[in-house]
Formats: structure tokens, C-alpha cells, sequence
């Protein structure tokens, strides 16, 4: 046995005749095992970051309309608040206007009321020189 060792053949626990060492074949093995589920194991993690960055992309996408939108809906506010706006300056210029037309027919109410006192004077000294 140690003459067929010394050649660089060995036998194995079943008797068959090997040129590796035994202990080196199971090593062997147990390396391609050890690499075979390393292997399975980076697979289902290439799978999982795949999955990882679908998800991610998709809620990327969604958040990126989501901001979009939140956009649009900032500019319409703000769009909104200038047209209240607006409209207050042109309520605002109305009620001055009005109010000057009311002052305007204050004064001339006034002065028609004047008018026909003094005309109603003329009136009653007329009638009374009658």
C-alpha cells in the first residue's frame, strides 16, 4: 500500500484505485459543495436585488408624479391667491368709486335741497306780496 502511495496512487475507503489522496478528494468535494451553495446563495441575492431595485424604481416613479403633482397643485394655489387678489384691488377700487359717487350725490342732494328751500321761500314771499 505504501509502495502504491509513494507512486502517487492511493485506494479509497471502497477500494477503488485513485491518483488523489483521498482525504484531498473529500476536501475537494466538500470545496465544491461549500462553492455550489456560495453559488445558490449569490444567485437568490442577485435575485433579491434585482427585486430590491424594481421596487425601488416603481416607488421612484410614483414618488416622482406625487412631486409633480404636489407641484401643480402649488401653482394653482398660488395662481388662485393672485386672482383673490386681484379681484380684492377691483372690489376695492368699485367701493372708492361708489363711495365717491355717494359723496357726489351727498353734495348735490345737497345742494337741490338748497335750491328748493330758497325756491320755496321765493315762493311763499311771493305768495305772501300777493
Amino acid at each position: 500500500m505504501e509502495e502504491l502511495n509513494k507512486a502517487g496512487l492511493y485506494i479509497d475507503e471502497i477500494y477503488r484505485l485513485r491518483v488523489q489522496d483521498p482525504a484531498i478528494a473529500n476536501e475537494t468535494i466538500e470545496l465544491r459543495q461549500e462553492c455550489l451553495e456560495y453559488s445558490r446563495n449569490l444567485q437568490d441575492f442577485k435575485k433579491l436585488c434585482e427585486e430590491f431595485y424594481k421596487i425601488a424604481y416603481n416607488f421612484s416613479k410614483v414618488v416622482e408624479s406625487e412631486k409633480l403633482r404636489a407641484i401643480g397643485t402649488q401653482n394653482q394655489l398660488k395662481t388662485m391667491a393672485k386672482q383673490r387678489q386681484t379681484e380684492q384691488q377691483v372690489y376695492q377700487s368699485q367701493i372708492l368709486e361708489q363711495t365717491v359717487e355717494l359723496e357726489r350725490l351727498k353734495s348735490e342732494y345737497q345742494y337741490l335741497q338748497r335750491i328748493e328751500s330758497e325756491q320755496q321761500e321765493i315762493i311763499n314771499n311771493f305768495l305772501m306780496n300777493q
